[in-house]
């Protein structure tokens, strides 16, 4: 039977492709979310796992408003990416099998446990798979299974169905009859306002938000996440605060155990996050 054993919850920020490689980088909490995400990787590396099952979103380049799935589970034999647009911005290319049995059977099993998962032979990787695997296994040797969460276009599901999907998704892999190890690679953010009111950038991250945010997962306090998440407070911290949202499906794959590593690193741009549950070890 496959087994879970480590779940990773990292950012896709972009930004932080080029001020990770730049060897003049000075900002304290930068050069602290660089250290972080190569603690992440040497965790990840520790589990030794089998396979990666890979939760993230797209940013309106796969999917659109006019036909978007709440979850998507990827079985293509292989994905790529990013997108051209994005290689113009140094997004690192990615490219990796995809482990089909595994994703099929994720489909399959859904039916029996209240989750129905669109699924998608044709997929293209955006930076929200890129980013996040080029930090933890940029060695991109190991298969994956990528699945994406619609966190942006209204109706977002709501937190506890990401919860639900999370606990889910933990089942089904551990149902899974081939002998795996199976580490989970989960991408999100804190508060983040696109655009902002001049249209241009992002604005300042509400500092509130987001260390509330990374306390009540890395707590796994179930009933404050329930509370505090809802849409008009993601929208009241920023029009895009609602990716937080894949942490709650991860949250929900460690059984709302507390995280071994929980932190809200903040630098001059935004808060990231950085989450660890080793689940060998719980």
């Amino acid at each position: 039977m496959a087994k879970l054993v480590e779940l990773i919850g990292i950012t896709h920020s972009p930004p932080y492709v080029q001020r990770f490689r730049d060897p003049n980088e000075s900002n304290p909490g930068m050069l602290r979310a660089k250290q972080a995400a190569e603690e992440m990787r040497a965790r990840l590396a520790a589990a030794r796992p089998d396979v990666l099952l890979c939760l993230g979103n797209d940013h309106l380049s796969q999917v659109f408003m006019n036909n978007m799935p709440p979850f998507m589970v990827v079985k293509a034999d292989r994905v790529q990416g990013p997108w051209k647009w994005e290689l113009n911005s140094g997004i690192p290319r990615y490219d990796a099998a995809v482990q089909v049995d595994l994703a099929k059977s994720i489909v399959q099993g859904g039916f029996d446990k209240g989750v129905d998962f669109a699924f998608s032979d044709e997929y293209k990787l955006d930076h929200a798979f890129c980013v996040p695997l080029n930090f933890v296994r940029p060695e991109a040797d190991l298969p994956i299974v990528p699945i994406f969460c619609n966190v942006m276009a209204p109706p977002v599901p709501p937190a506890h169905r990401f919860f639900t999907v999370g606990q889910q998704l933990k089942q089904l892999v551990e149902e899974f009859p081939q002998d795996m190890r199976v580490a989970v690679v989960c991408t999100g953010h804190l508060s983040l306002e696109i655009g902002g009111p001049t249209g241009t950038g992002t604005s300042a991250p509400d500092l509130d938000f987001d260390h509330l945010a990374v306390d009540l997962i890395g707590r796994g306090d179930v009933d404050g996440v329930m509370r505090e998440f809802t849409m008009p407070r993601f929208i009241n911290a920023g029009n895009y605060t609602s990716g937080v949202l894949n942490f709650v499906a991860l949250m929900g794959m460690a059984g709302a155990q507390p995280a071994q590593h929980a932190e809200c690193v903040s630098s001059d741009i935004l808060s990231v996050p950085f989450f660890a549950w080793d689940l060998e070890r719980s």
